[in-house]
């Protein structure tokens, strides 16, 4: 028997009449080109429009992500995060037993389940209602579902921005030499958690472990160091999602989750170019390799002024993409090729800091300016960092910023003090200003 993930039978068959809808409107509309009808669905690709090809592209933006990776000699985490208990409606009825899988209400749960019927549907969790005392579920349908799969999903994303991706052990690495993919799956409750496949220099590899453990202490997160094959491993999770939707009787319970709520499957690190930009070039460019020739100059990007649809895509041999005209219409007008194009970000320029040591100061030369290079702490290299820190004037520094080097070095191995939260300092104000007065 197939799990439900919390989806009810008026849940299955709303997502169902949705995947029809759509299919239809894609076969039923498109564009006319030289005369002949092209519908939608021969171009789309998505989970299920040339769900082939839709597969084959999370493959390759995988194994792009992978090749990348190994260039630059970074190592690989595997990191599982899950939402606090108040997310999850249902649990384990003995959480230490491995044969008992019996799931009961979880009365933790942030939210609150109702039974009742809507034109002969029996509806159970339909709607999760923010647990306010004065809101009647039976006859408010419109309240906000905060503890909703979706919103569920999204605060996933938000613990890993305010979080990881926000901590000075990450932020202290390159954005060249950290990346990631991951994929969104649901517990069997319905309430979705993530699969991370986390890329860092191996000299960074202890401090974003640690780091980990505690924004995300378990049974939150768990953390594999041991996966040989990291994209084998994370493309499992992807690929059990996809079903063939050719017969509603293959339609699992799994893909009508991703569709009702409208949760994406995939997500990768911007580290490569735009998708936009790869599906125009049709496999002319890996993604690993387009990039790496955007960023050159290589190959550029240019955006139409007003709607910023990409109007040209040209290397250096010459114009690769350009919109073609659908109709008469646009052949004669050819308002195709009167855009006034527009670069879609300038290539990175490379600097290096001038050699010249003044009062202990470095300068850069950049766009015919000499601009003075300040680094912050985190950019600093562990000995350079160490260096900053042994030279600090405590009388002339704030207290946070010095607490913070600290910090940030002990972070990094270094054996200079007790870790303390900013907020400390803080606090012992508080407690100074109290006595005194």
């Amino acid at each position: 028997m197939s799990e439900n993930y919390g989806l009810t039978t008026f849940q299955r068959d709303y997502a169902l009449k949705k995947l029809h809808k759509n299919i239809e409107y894609m076969n039923d509309n498109g564009i006319t080109m030289d005369g002949r009808f092209v519908p939608y669905a021969e171009f789309v690709q998505n989970s299920y429009n040339n769900a082939d090809r839709y597969i084959a592209e999370v493959q390759h933006r995988a194994w792009n992500m992978f090749y990348y990776a190994r260039e630059n000699d970074l190592v690989n985490l595997m990191f599982t995060l899950t939402l606090p208990t108040e997310w999850h409606p249902m649990k384990r009825k003995y959480p230490h037993s491995k044969t008992d899988k019996t799931m009961i209400f979880n009365k933790k749960f942030g939210g609150r389940k109702y039974i009742t019927k809507i034109n002969g549907y029996k509806i159970m969790n339909c709607i999760v209602l923010q647990n306010i005392p004065f809101i009647d579920p039976i006859l408010d349908f419109s309240p906000i579902d905060k503890y909703s799969p979706r919103n569920a999903s999204r605060m996933l994303s938000k613990m890993l921005k305010n979080g990881l991706f926000n901590s000075r052990a990450y932020r202290s690495i390159s954005k060249d030499l950290r990346c990631y993919f991951r994929v969104t799956e649901p517990h069997k409750d319905g309430t979705p958690h993530i699969h991370m496949s986390l890329f860092i220099p191996e000299d960074k590899k202890d401090s974003i472990i640690k780091t980990l453990k505690r924004l995300y202490p378990a049974p939150l997160g768990e953390i594999e160091t041991n996966i040989r094959k990291p994209v084998h491993y994370l493309m499992k999770y992807v690929l059990k999602t996809f079903d063939d939707l050719r017969d509603d009787k293959n339609i699992s319970n799994l893909t009508l989750w991703y569709l009702y709520h409208g949760i994406s499957r995939f997500y990768t690190s911007r580290t490569f170019v735009s998708l936009d930009i790869y599906r125009k070039l049709n496999g002319v460019y890996e993604l690993k390799e387009l990039s790496e020739k955007y960023l050159r100059g290589e190959v550029k990007v240019h955006l139409y002024p007003e709607s910023n649809d990409i109007a040209l895509i040209e290397n250096e041999f010459g114009t690769l993409y350009t919109p073609k005209p659908i109709n008469q219409h646009e052949k004669e007008e050819h308002t195709y090729l009167e855009a006034e194009f527009i670069p879609l970000s300038k290539p990175k320029q490379d600097y290096k800091p001038v050699p010249i040591d003044y009062d202990g100061e470095s300068y850069y030369f950049a766009e015919g300016k000499i601009n003075k290079l300040i680094k912050k702490p985190y950019q600093m290299g562990d000995m350079e960092l160490y260096s900053y820190f042994q030279n600090i004037d405590i009388d002339m520094v704030d207290d946070k910023h010095y607490l913070y080097t600290r910090n940030l070095l002990i972070e990094r191995g270094y054996d200079v003090g007790e870790w303390l939260k900013l907020s400390a300092i803080q606090e012992l104000e508080e407690e100074i200003k109290s006595e005194v007065f």
